[in-house]
Parts: C-alpha cells; sequence; structure tokens
C-alpha cells in the first residue's frame, strides 16, 4: 500500500511538471503576410535625374479600403523630358497574379499613359520593389528599369532610364512616410 502512495504521489508531482513544461512551448508565431495597411499612407519627397539634372517631387497615397490596395502617384517636374503627368491611380484587389495583392505583396501590370507599358512587382517579406516599363505616350522608344525598396518609414529606388539610341539616364527616388 505504502508503493502505491508513494507512486501516486510520484505521478501527482510529475504529470503537473511535464504537463507545466509542454505549456511553455508554444508554438511559433504565424508569419504574417503583406496586407495593404503595411504600406497605407502619404509617401512624399522628390525624384533626381543624375543624368540631365533635373528633379521634381512625388507624392505617392497608398491606401487600404476594405480588401483593396489603393495607389495615387502624383508628380512634379520634367519626366521622360515631357512634362509631369496628371496623377496616375491603380486599385489592386487581394488575389493572385498580376494586378492583385496578396500575402506575397503584389504585382501591377497594365499600360499607363505616364509610364507606359509597364510591370512593378513588390515583394513581401523583404520589402523591394522592382519594375520596367516602355514607351510612355510622352516620349516613345524610352523603356526603364526600377529597384527600391519600402521599410517602416522611407522608400528608396533608382530607375535606369534607356533613351531612343542608346544613351542612358539615371533617376534616384527618396520618399518618407508622413
Amino acid at each position: 500500500m505504502r508503493r502505491l502512495v508513494v507512486l501516486l504521489l510520484v505521478l501527482l508531482v510529475a504529470v503537473p511538471a511535464a504537463g507545466a513544461a509542454d505549456a511553455k512551448k508554444k508554438p511559433p508565431p504565424k508569419k504574417k503576410g503583406f496586407t495593404p495597411a503595411a504600406l497605407a499612407g502619404t509617401w512624399t519627397g522628390t525624384w533626381d535625374n543624375q543624368t540631365f539634372n533635373t528633379t521634381g517631387t512625388l507624392t505617392l497615397t497608398i491606401t487600404s479600403a476594405g480588401n483593396k490596395l489603393g495607389f495615387t502617384a502624383a508628380i512634379t517636374g520634367n519626366t521622360f523630358g515631357c512634362t509631369a503627368p496628371g496623377p496616375q491611380t491603380f486599385t489592386l484587389p487581394a488575389g493572385g497574379g498580376p494586378n492583385h495583392w496578396s500575402p506575397k505583396g503584389f504585382s501591377i501590370s497594365n499600360p499607363s499613359a505616364a509610364f507606359g507599358t509597364m510591370s512593378v512587382t513588390y515583394a513581401y517579406p523583404p520589402g523591394s520593389l522592382t519594375g520596367s516599363g516602355k514607351d510612355p505616350a510622352c516620349a516613345p522608344g524610352i523603356s526603364w528599369q526600377l529597384t527600391g525598396g519600402f521599410t517602416a518609414k522611407a522608400f528608396n529606388a533608382t530607375a535606369h532610364i534607356t533613351l531612343p539610341g542608346g544613351s542612358t539616364a539615371t533617376t534616384v527616388v527618396s520618399l518618407t512616410k508622413k
């Protein structure tokens, strides 16, 4: 009988201790994917064409409404050698593929009068943005490549522009989130 009591006491002490150890081992938190709220806000700053010494401002307004990611880009200055375009707006619903956002980021693949036939991809979690385009309405024959990235409060990118005839220009973009 004494052995049974001792065995029960050992079990009573050991089982809660094992349970407590298991309770301390929580599964790692699931990594959250991209949501439009991560970039939502007003991003303002400048672009600087270092080759032709031209500059302008850029305001990028990013919205998160319901299940949609919205962008409006307002540019001033002499872009692609042309007068500044009007605001450019893009709206992306949740989903997969071009012109959608997902937990992995977003992709825009649209013709735009200001940027030409273009494709832009944002990869999450690194925050990298890559893109290319060609033939803006005001400057047929121009093509561009963009690489950059978002942090919590800044966006920085470099655009390499190829002009008709093959010469190139470099533009640097620097924005901060208000």
